[in-house]
């Protein structure tokens, strides 16, 4: 029986998606002004409205979890949890986890023994999650085998 193990937000990787997308505002406003016309400006108004809308989401859905300290995966006896997306997996209803490396980031790959509510493959992506992606991956593939053997056993 192994402790449980809680990996919460990634507060590096909240605070940089936030400086890349207000890089990209301040680039995109320095094109309209040099710009000099009206059109640019409603698109820069619109876009400005989008850019707004998905900063207030990273701030209270990645930002704000990231500065209170709170759990973004946990592993336990029973299987994983996801908070960023809110899917429990139970150890039994696992076939495969594999890593899946990306340019920024990397995804745990989940293949479930049967379709779920969320399909038969479930996708979790590490860069939410504070730690480096091999070192959870390694440890989330110890949880599954522990606990695929004390089942069979």
């Amino acid at each position: 029986m192994i402790e449980p193990t809680y990996y919460p937000y990634s507060l590096k990787f909240s605070i940089g998606a936030i400086v890349l997308m207000l890089v990209f505002l301040l680039m995109l406003l320095s094109n309209v002004i040099a710009a000099h016309n009206m059109a640019a400006w409603v698109i820069f108004g619109i876009l400005g409205l989008a850019f707004g809308f998905m900063m207030v989401l990273l701030v209270t859905t990645r930002l704000i979890p990231a500065i209170k300290g709170d759990i973004a995966l946990s592993l336990d006896q029973q299987g994983l949890s996801d908070y960023i997306r809110d899917v429990s997996i139970g150890w039994k209803d696992i076939k495969e986890i594999s890593l899946v490396r990306g340019r920024s980031a990397s995804s745990l790959r989940i293949d479930l023994k049967w379709e779920s509510d969320y399909g038969s493959r479930i996708a979790i992506p590490l860069r939410w999650i504070k730690g480096k992606d091999q070192e959870i991956y390694e440890t989330v593939l110890c949880y599954f085998e522990e606990e695929s053997v004390d089942k069979t056993e």
